[in-house]
């Protein structure tokens, strides 16, 4: 398939320049995929196209990466609001996830899934059970993701780390390549060190990514430093894991050491803001980390916590939260939050020709409307980008050069459909919890 993107407003997006680049009068070219130009009108090559995308004068930039969430619990939205996270998992969340089945954890990605090709989103990285289930969803809906099956270990068994490997031979590289698969340890209080180690050799054994929850709430912190006298990175170092490629989310209690650990082995942390104002776990100190040298990607986190999965929310969020606690306007700019949302997750995924809009990369973008009256009049457009824009204004979203939501409509999902079984299926997992109440 070959398309022509044309009358357009680019950005081929960021990666550590000061100011987003902006591009008038600019066209797309892709051909199986993978953009072959992106540049001015003028000065784009002879090209054949199938299908011509005329798209009338909106904004074209990389899709966004939601670079930590759990997809399917789009079924538990807005349960067990207002409760700390320990409470919160342990009396909200554990006792209904317990009941889930293939067919609910199906529905609710396919959920997750069309929320967030509506609002821009191309890629996740998502860690959860039932994982074929979440990757037969990303396979059929022509999404992109990166996926690990939570594995949590107390009695050294190591037994949830099987059903992670066995993601890893099946699915790794699936689907054309949308398809990757991570090690996915659920945080350092909730596995061993046995099996620390095991995911350890097996990043080496597969050369996948380790996906985990790092120092998300003061009780996480206190707990490593009470039980081993490390904190959580300090910890993850320790035993040699940090030397692999590791996709660490919330990072909010952090020491500056940690900040210059994770800064010198190169380690992502995966920003979740409201998830973490949500559940009051704290404000990860971005600004010092990315002064550091620390690579930060963006993340949702799960509904359940946040309660959508609208990555705009956190772009605008990201620096605003820097700017209030250290009271300093000019930390975090437009360009490293933009990076954060596309580019930085885009590369932690894997992928080394994801995440802008060049010659040889995948054509996963967007078109973004720049008429709305929140956007009027458009005196700055990398602020307005950042301030301004709403996930409603995506008009288009594209991966790997294939149409997916383009002005209201889905190409692979039926939003009538997707809506009816999440909410049968949420229906029957909370009966089935309740029953287990009672009983």
């Amino acid at each position: 398939m070959r398309t022509r993107i044309t009358n357009i407003l680019m950005t081929p997006g960021v990666t550590d320049e000061a100011h987003i680049p902006f591009m008038d009068d600019a066209e797309i070219l892709i051909d199986n995929g993978l953009i072959v130009y992106a540049g001015r009108r003028e000065d784009a090559p002879a090209f054949e196209a199938d299908e011509t995308i005329d798209g009338k004068g909106a904004l074209a930039m990389p899709g966004l990466c939601n670079m930590h969430t759990h997809t399917p619990m789009t079924l538990l939205r807005s349960i067990g609001s207002d409760l700390p996270l320990d409470r919160w998992l342990n009396e909200a969340i554990f006792p209904v996830e317990k009941h889930l089945t293939d067919e609910a954890v199906r529905a609710g990605t396919d959920l997750g899934i069309m929320e967030m090709l509506r609002f821009g989103t191309t890629s996740f990285n998502d860690m959860y059970m039932h994982m074929d289930m979440e990757a037969e969803a990303v396979r059929d809906s022509g999404m992109r993701a990166l996926l690990g099956h939570g594995v949590v270990d107390f009695d050294e068994s190591c037994a949830d780390l099987l059903p992670n490997i066995a993601l890893i031979e099946k699915w790794n590289h699936a689907a054309d390549d949308r398809i990757r698969v991570a090690l996915a340890p659920h945080s350092e209080g909730a596995t061993t060190q046995k099996v620390l180690e095991k995911i350890r050799s097996a990043a080496e054994t597969y050369q996948v990514p380790v996906h985990i929850h790092v120092s998300e709430t003061k009780l996480d912190y206190d707990g490593s430093i009470k039980r081993r006298g490390l904190t959580p990175p300090q910890y993850l170092d320790q035993l040699g894991l940090l030397d692999y490629p590791v996709l660490a989310a919330h990072c909010v209690w952090f020491t500056d050491e940690d900040i210059e650990l994770f800064a010198r082995k190169g380690t992502v942390i995966l920003h979740n803001p409201v998830s973490n104002l949500k559940l009051a776990s704290g404000v990860a100190p971005i600004a010092k980390m990315l002064q550091a040298g620390c690579k930060v990607a963006l993340g949702t986190d799960g509904v359940a916590s946040n309660n959508n999965l609208n990555l705009w929310e956190e772009i605008k969020l990201m620096p605003m939260l820097q700017k209030g606690i250290t009271l300093d306007p000019t930390v975090v700019s437009p360009a490293q939050t933009i990076a954060a949302a596309t580019s930085v997750g885009a590369k932690a995924l894997g992928y080394s020709h994801l995440g802008l809009l060049r010659e040889g990369y995948l054509a996963d973008l967007i078109l973004l409307d720049l008429n709305g009256a929140h956007m009027s009049p458009c005196n700055d457009l990398e602020s307005n980008l950042v301030y301004s824009a709403q996930g409603s204004d995506v008009r288009m979203t594209m991966v790997q050069g294939k149409v997916l939501y383009r002005d209201g409509e889905f190409t692979t999902l039926d939003p009538k459909l997707v809506v009816e079984r999440a909410r049968k299926q949420a229906s029957l997992l909370f009966e089935r919890a309740q029953a287990a109440r009672n009983a």
